[in-house]
C-alpha cells in the first residue's frame, strides 16, 4: 500500500520566503521574487498557506552567531560598549542589517595589507613599552585596554589606518607623559 507524501507551504512576507515540507520536514523552498511569484501561484491554485513570522527565527540565529563569536574572541564583556554605537542596549533591539553588520566586523575577513600589518606592529610595539603587552599572547589586557572609548573603542584588527596611526600617536604620548611621571618620581626619591 503506497502512502501519498503531505505537502504544506509556509510563507514570511515579510523575509520575503516561502518553504516547502513534505511529511512535516524542510523540502525545499523559495526566497526573494521567486517566493512572491511562486507564492502567487499557489494562491491561484487554491492550495493552503500557513503565514508565518520567520524572522524573528533568522535574528535569535544571528543574535546567537554574535554573541558565540565575540565570545570566542573574549569581547563578549565589552557588549555595551559595541552596542552603544548603535543606540541601543541589548543585541534583540538591532535589526537585522545591524546584525549582520556586526558579524560582518567581527567576522575578521578582510584584506589585511602590508601598511596595515606595519601600523598593527607600531601600536603593538608601543603597547609593549607601556607595559600592556608584556606577555606574548597576551591579548585580554591588550583587548581590555584598546575597548576602552577613550583609547580606541575598538579592537586592534577592527581599527583603520588612519586609526592606528591616530591611536599610536597617542599611545606614544601617553608613555611621554609615564616617563615624565617616573622621571619625576625618581627624583623625589633622590632628594629624600
Amino acid at each position: 500500500m503506497k502512502t501519498t507524501d503531505k505537502i504544506s507551504f509556509k510563507y514570511d512576507p515579510s523575509a520575503q520566503r516561502l518553504n516547502i515540507e513534505k511529511n512535516g520536514k524542510p523540502f525545499g523552498g523559495f526566497t526573494g521574487v521567486h517566493a512572491e511569484r511562486e507564492f502567487s501561484r499557489l494562491l491561484e491554485t487554491g492550495v493552503d498557506i500557513t503565514f508565518s513570522d520567520m524572522s524573528d527565527s533568522i535574528k535569535s540565529a544571528r543574535i546567537r552567531r554574535l554573541r558565540a563569536m565575540w565570545i570566542k574572541q573574549g569581547v563578549d564583556q565589552y557588549r555595551d560598549a559595541i552596542l552603544e554605537s548603535y543606540g541601543v542596549t541589548s543585541t534583540a533591539d538591532l535589526n537585522l542589517q545591524q546584525l549582520d553588520e556586526l558579524i560582518e566586523r567581527f567576522s575578521g575577513k578582510t584584506e589585511v595589507t602590508a601598511r596595515t600589518r606595519a601600523l598593527r606592529s607600531d601600536v603593538m610595539v608601543t603597547l609593549d613599552k607601556l607595559g600592556i603587552y608584556s606577555e606574548n599572547g597576551d591579548w585580554q589586557r591588550v583587548n581590555a585596554f584598546l575597548m576602552q572609548p577613550r583609547i580606541a573603542g575598538k579592537l586592534l584588527y577592527q581599527i583603520s589606518d588612519d586609526e592606528l596611526i591616530a591611536l599610536n600617536r597617542k599611545l606614544r604620548a601617553i608613555l611621554a607623559k609615564k616617563a615624565e611621571h617616573d622621571a619625576e618620581i625618581n627624583r623625589l626619591k633622590l632628594l629624600n
